[in-house]
């Protein structure tokens, strides 16, 4: 009776982790939603962001491209939720630990640490990282420049503060909010203010953050106390903490941008438009790429050339004048082309501003 005990206590222990916060999708086969595919056997495993699922955002996108890599591929997947980052290497390691999983996927840049110290430990098991710049044996790394995604918001803001849209102001300030202060999102940052002083090299751009991906309270009250500064388009980068940012944009009767998958639905009077990156596509290719036998290790990099990254108003009540619209698509091409690169770094800000200036 004691060994049966100290067995049940011992299996308690190890599925405390996952089971109580991950949920284990149910695998689909020709017999389950009329899937062409029946399972292949590859078993996947996700460590979300602190956000978690409902963020509308970066966590939903994610576990998506999973849903979709299920139905198409006949995979299975496991997910957990960690409640913090201090949790993201025991979450990893539990994956790791079992033997069960092809693939182990973890998302952004605070999860660098943990898969080292885990990657490092397991150096037989494949591990992908979304929107990181890590370099480290059997770990495949998936980012977008993350300057180019902001970038054509920010030329919208630029410009659209300073005209006669009827929820700007006379000041020309614009405001962006960032969830967690990481290098990654700062490029984010750099992309929206090269964005904005491309085409407006006066306006005034106030930053915060809010330190939580998942507090939209403390996102509303941030974009409150900017449009009370003057700010008339504030760009969040804030996962589900953006989501006060909306109501923030609703409640001063003035506009935001998304960010992620196209968020413009939500509020779409006032979201005028969404930095998009296809976060879903991210994860879905990460799972093709192991089904065909193809996945290797190292750091891949895609931007608006490969339509990784982009801007899209669609769903958006809110309408750019033509000069507006114009300007995005031409200075899209641009960037598209090679003829403008966009800096990275708040440092190379002011002299790359200096030497590109937006001429119609």
């Amino acid at each position: 009776m004691k060994k049966i005990v100290k067995l049940c206590l011992s299996l308690l222990v190890a599925a405390s982790l996952i089971g109580c916060s991950s949920k284990p999708a149910e695998p689909k086969t020709d017999e389950i939603e009329g899937t062409a595919n029946p399972s292949t056997g590859i078993k996947v495993a996700i460590v979300l962001s602190t956000g978690g699922l409902g963020d509308k955002n970066f966590n939903d996108m994610a576990y998506d491209g999973l849903k979709q890599a299920e139905a198409d591929f006949g995979i299975t997947f496991d997910y957990v939720e960690p409640a913090s980052a201090s949790d993201f290497e025991a979450a990893h390691r539990q994956f790791a630990d079992s033997g069960n999983y092809d693939l182990i996927i973890g998302l952004a840049s605070d999860q660098e640490d943990a898969i080292k110290a885990v990657a490092t430990d397991y150096p037989d098991q494949k591990f992908s990282l979304v929107d990181s710049s890590l370099e480290f044996p059997n770990v495949s790394t998936v980012s977008t420049k993350w300057q180019e995604q902001t970038f054509l918001c920010g030329v919208y803001a630029g410009l659209a503060t300073l005209s006669d849209m009827p929820n700007a102001n006379a000041d020309n300030v614009v405001g962006v909010i960032l969830g967690m202060d990481n290098p990654n999102l700062r490029k984010g940052v750099v992309g929206y203010e090269a964005g904005v002083r491309y085409v407006n090299p006066d306006a005034k751009i106030i930053e915060a953050v809010v330190g939580n991906f998942n507090d939209a309270n403390k996102g509303k009250e941030i974009a409150m106390s900017m449009y009370n500064q003057g700010a008339d388009f504030i760009q969040h980068i804030a996962g589900a903490s953006g989501l006060g940012v909306f109501t923030a944009a609703k409640e001063a009767n003035r506009y935001a941008f998304g960010v992620g998958g196209n968020q413009n639905a939500i509020e779409p009077d006032y979201i005028a438009a969404t930095s998009i990156r296809n976060v879903n596509e991210m994860v879905y290719n990460e799972v093709k790429s192991l089904v065909e036998g193809t996945w290797q290790e190292g750091l891949k990099v895609s931007g608006l050339k490969e339509d990784a990254v982009g801007y899209s108003n669609e769903n958006s009540n809110v309408v750019p004048t033509e000069e507006i619209a114009a300007a995005i698509e031409e200075i899209k091409a641009k960037i598209q082309s090679g003829e403008l690169v966009i800096c990275e770094t708040a440092e190379e800000l002011d002299a790359w501003v200096e030497a590109n200036q937006y001429n119609k």
